[in-house]
C-alpha cells in the first residue's frame, strides 16, 4: 500500500468527546474522520465533498504521538448568539451574553500522520501540498483557534508485517490479532475513538486503542498482517 506521511503540530488541540458537551475534554489523538477533515481543508474540499472525494470507506489512517502527551485547562469565554446579540453579533445594551465553559486542551501537541488507500491523483495533489507546505483552507488541531502546521514526511510503501513482537510508533488498536504489552515504568491510555464515519456524521466504527504518555513506542504482539512498515517505521491502521 503507497502511503503518504507527515507532522502535524500546533500550541494546543481540542478533539472533544461527544459526551462532554458542556465541558469539552479532549481525546489524546486525532480520530481518523478528523484527519480526513483536514486533509480536506488541505485540498480545499468542501466539507460536503471530502468525505467522497478522499473516499471515506477505504482510506486507512495511523496517527502517532511525536512529543508527550500534555494536558492543560482554560476557560474560554463565549458569547451568547441565539438571542442575546443583534444581526451584526453586537452584545445587546444591559444584556449580559457572555459565558465561560472550561475546556481541556492538549498541550504542545505533535502527531504524525500516515494515510494509506488514496487514489492516485488526490495521493499526488496531497503530496505535493505537503511538501510545499501550501493549505487552500487553515488547518487547525480540532477548534478553529487551534491553528496546526504541517511537516512533509515522505511518501512510500507500507508492506504488511508478518506474526511476530514489534515496536509501534503510532497508536494501537485493541482487537483479535494484538497484543499490548504494558511496560510497569510507563503511562498509557486507553480510549475508545471513532474511526469510520460517512458524510451525514453518523459513525460507522468504534475502537478502543492504546497511546503512550511519553509519545514513544508500544509493545506489540501481532499476527500476520496486522502491523506494517514504512521505511523503519511501524505503525497499525486505525
Amino acid at each position: 500500500m503507497q502511503v503518504l506521511a507527515f507532522d502535524l503540530s500546533g500550541e494546543s488541540a481540542l478533539f472533544k468527546k461527544p459526551y462532554s458537551a458542556m465541558s469539552p475534554v479532549s481525546y489524546p489523538l486525532l480520530p481518523p474522520p478528523a484527519v480526513l477533515g483536514l486533509l480536506g481543508a488541505v485540498l480545499g474540499l468542501g466539507k460536503e465533498d471530502y468525505h467522497a472525494a478522499l473516499g471515506w470507506e477505504r482510506v486507512q489512517v495511523a496517527v502517532g504521538l511525536r512529543a508527550p502527551l500534555r494536558v492543560m485547562r482554560a476557560a474560554l469565554n463565549l458569547l451568547q448568539t441565539k438571542d442575546g446579540t443583534d444581526a451584526f453579533f453586537r452584545p445587546r445594551a444591559g444584556a449580559n451574553t457572555h459565558t465561560q465553559v472550561n475546556c481541556e486542551f492538549l498541550r504542545d501537541p505533535c502527531f504524525r500522520i500516515h494515510v494509506g488507500g488514496l487514489d492516485a491523483d488526490q495521493a499526488a495533489r496531497l503530496a505535493e501540498s505537503l511538501r510545499d507546505g501550501y493549505s487552500v483552507y487553515t488547518p487547525c488541531l480540532g477548534l478553529a483557534a487551534c491553528l496546526a502546521e504541517t511537516r512533509w514526511v515522505a511518501a512510500g510503501e507500507a508492506r504488511a508485517l508478518p506474526a511476530g513482537t514489534y515496536r509501534v510508533a503510532s497508536a494501537v488498536p485493541i482487537g483479535d490479532g494484538l497484543k499490548v504489552h504494558y511496560d510497569d515504568d510507563r503511562l498509557y491510555r486507553r480510549v475508545r475513538i471513532p474511526t469510520l464515519m460517512d458524510p451525514e456524521r453518523v459513525v460507522h466504527r468504534y475502537r478502543e486503542v492504546v497511546v503512550a504518555d511519553d509519545g514513544g513506542p508500544i509493545r506489540v504482539q501481532a499476527t500476520e498482517g496486522m502491523l506494517h512498515v514504512r521505511d523503519t517505521e511501524t505503525i497499525a491502521f486505525l
